[in-house]
């Protein structure tokens, strides 16, 4: 951002050059060049536009930083000529878009050339001078941060409208382009039609020109992300429209509109009225206790109390009792550590001595989380598959869409106290529902898209936010339910892990198709995730809960002596329908008698006409083993004789 040297020196007076506040600006304010003539440039962090995009903000800091005197230009109380606020009026109809709205009548108005100390200040920012009331507007906003306009106020009907723009309406800016607007979009209005797009540029209807003798000086507050979602939307990004996007103090509208009368008096000899002011939603006053052994303590550096004092109170702080009031215009300012930076940015974080901690050091141990998931990147990049990561924050509509019970988190979504928008309200409990945007993204570009993430999701519980490590991966392709299911397989066989059971989901979901979904079970069918269709396209996902897979994997690792008792082999035909799924089957033979059931595996498959069209003969071979005796042929056939029946009855099996 630019700024004019001279403007500086003027709001900060004292024996410094250029050089010098360069230097000192980048050692404990912000990064500064010089690029030659009277300009700064000056790189201002995103939360410190509200104060310090400005050329009073720039000098605040210099002020600071040489200890010198600031000549505030908002310090004067402004007189007004009127003591009524003119013949119109303000109705803010959307309160929480704009939660304060100033704008105060001005007559007898001159307009026409402006005087050259302004015009070079404009010049040197890189504006270009329009006329006196424009090149005022403009001035205001360098010199205190603050975006303002002007309406002519003979071509507005009926007073001003703080409203969402209607359905067709469309409106032509200043410079001659004409925007379609929607719903998404505020406007300022008249009776009639759009006058503005707040926050980003004004219209050409209420222009003020060379015969305008009346205005409408207009200041305001407007919500930092609905600014910036339409300056992108319209692709149109003005110096305002930034401003607002980074968000600004609602109590900064009224020094920047008395200001700008004040200038308006001055140099066009207006006569001004008293504004009007709608401060829906007021800035309340921030008190932090100043605890300097805390700021000791975060700095690891000894401050002096009277010197961290004097630092805080030419940046504006004041002193109430124990606490500190933040200024206004100071949003970024929160809490002890907040002021610990002020402190330590302005003693210099040259002069803080460098300390090693002091911890205990133990040897370096292995983590077994981390090696799971680098062993799962390994096989999955090898195949193909590509790393992306979404955002932990999501909207309301992309939670609750991971099938009930799967992924081991019980509460609800956590919803955020304070997001910086509605597309941001929750924190994520599943990653499918990225993982499906991510699919509908890259098709745009390509047939098969083979993406995977590893991130955690979030349950409220009472005792606070839970977290958990997930696996997720998305496919899509003809077949891809098949290559996931396949996946699973390779997963599972490379981490050790043999016990496992794919069952049927059989939970309606708004995310996946019903009949096209399973359960993914470790051996003591504890549930790990699931796969599935997704019920857009030829795509599917799968989660997997990692901490869970990571402790069925540890315990089939533990060693587990051979059984000394003989086992039993028995085997069984069956003749089911095509839509019977074998890991259906699988489940139930291992459910009917878990305690002798050591394995179950399908030998044989076949299908042919001769069965019918429906039917298909498949074969599974079970094995039975007691540990503690040797079973006889006689038990081994009674369970067989239960499974057969379950199957019977479960499937409509006809046994061969």
């Amino acid at each position: 951002m630019k700024f004019s040297f001279s403007l500086i020196k003027k709001l900060a007076p004292g024996k410094y050059s250029k050089s010098e506040l360069v230097e000192k600006l980048n050692l404990h304010s912000f990064e500064t060049a010089d690029p030659g003539g009277d300009v700064l440039e000056v790189a201002l962090p995103a939360n410190r536009y509200s104060d310090a995009s400005s050329h009073l903000g720039i000098a605040r800091e210099a002020a600071a930083i040489f200890g010198l005197k600031l000549n505030d230009p908002t310090a004067e109380k402004l007189k007004y000529d009127h003591k009524d606020q003119g013949v119109f009026r303000i109705n803010v109809k959307e309160k929480n878009l704009c939660p304060r709205y100033l704008a105060a009548y001005a007559a007898n108005v001159k307009v026409g050339p402006s005087p050259k100390w302004l015009k070079e200040v404009l010049e040197i920012c890189g504006l270009r001078s329009i006329n006196n009331v424009v090149d005022i507007m403009n001035y205001v906003m360098l010199e205190l941060g603050q975006p303002l306009h002007a309406f002519d106020a003979d071509k507005v009907s009926g007073g001003l409208v703080v409203r969402r723009a209607q359905k067709g309406e469309a409106i032509a800016a200043i410079d001659g382009q004409r925007f379609a607007l929607d719903s998404e979009v505020l406007v300022i209005a008249d009776a009639k039609q759009p006058l503005a797009i707040a926050g980003v540029k004004g219209g050409k209807s209420s222009e003020v020109s060379n015969g305008t003798n009346k205005l409408l000086v207009e200041a305001a507050n407007f919500e930092n992300t609905n600014i910036y979602k339409v300056s992108r939307k319209l692709g149109l990004f003005t110096d305002a429209s930034l401003r607002f996007s980074h968000a600004l103090s609602s109590e900064l509208p009224l020094l920047a509109l008395n200001r700008a009368l004040a200038l308006l008096r001055q140099i066009s000899g207006a006569t001004l009225h008293s504004p009007i002011d709608v401060y829906s939603r007021r800035q309340a006053a921030k008190l932090i206790p100043f605890n300097l052994k805390k700021i000791r303590n975060l700095v690891g550096q000894e401050f002096k109390e009277k010197d961290s004092l004097a630092v805080l109170m030419r940046l504006g702080f004041k002193k109430r009792g124990r606490n500190l009031e933040v200024p206004p215009l100071r949003i970024d300012v929160e809490n002890t550590e907040d002021l610990a930076e002020e402190i330590a940015r302005f003693s210099g974080y040259n002069n803080i001595i460098s300390v090693p901690p002091a911890v205990a050091l133990r040897p370096a141990e292995e983590e077994a989380l981390v090696i799971l998931k680098d062993g799962i990147i390994e096989i999955l990049t090898g195949a193909g598959f590509s790393e992306i990561y979404n955002y932990s924050l999501v909207a309301k509509d992309r939670i609750n869409l991971a099938p009930k019970g799967t992924l081991g988190m019980s509460g609800g979504a956590a919803e955020i106290a304070n997001p910086i928008s509605k597309d941001f309200a929750f924190l994520r409990d599943s990653l499918g529902a990225g993982l499906s945007k991510n699919l509908r993204d890259n098709l745009r570009f390509s047939n098969e898209v083979k993406v995977f993430e590893i991130g955690n999701i979030f349950s409220y519980s009472k005792s606070g936010v839970l977290e958990a490590p997930i696996l997720g991966v998305a496919v899509a392709a003809p077949t891809a339910i098949l290559e996931l299911k396949g996946l699973v397989d390779v997963l599972f066989q490379k981490m050790g892990l043999t016990d496992y059971f794919l069952p049927d989901l059989n939970l309606n979901n708004a995310l996946l198709k019903i009949g096209e979904s399973l359960r993914i079970e470790g051996g003591d069918h504890r549930v790990l995730g699931y796969l599935g269709s997704l019920q857009e396209g030829k795509s599917a996902v799968l989660e997997i809960n990692l901490g869970k897979l990571l402790t069925a994997v540890e315990e089939e690792k533990e060693y587990e002596p051979l059984s000394k008792y003989p086992a039993i082999i028995r085997d069984i035909s069956l003749l089911v329908d095509n839509s019977v799924r074998v890991g259906e089957i699988l489940g139930w033979i291992d459910r009917v008698s878990p305690k002798w059931v050591k394995d179950v595996d399908l030998i044989d498959w076949y299908q042919d006409e001769k069965l019918g069209d429906n039917k298909k003969s498949l074969t599974f071979r079970i094995v039975f083993q007691a540990d503690d005796r040797t079973l006889t042929d006689g038990e081994a056939d009674r369970e067989i004789a239960i499974i057969n029946q379950v199957l019977i009855d479960k499937f409509d099996a006809e046994l061969r």
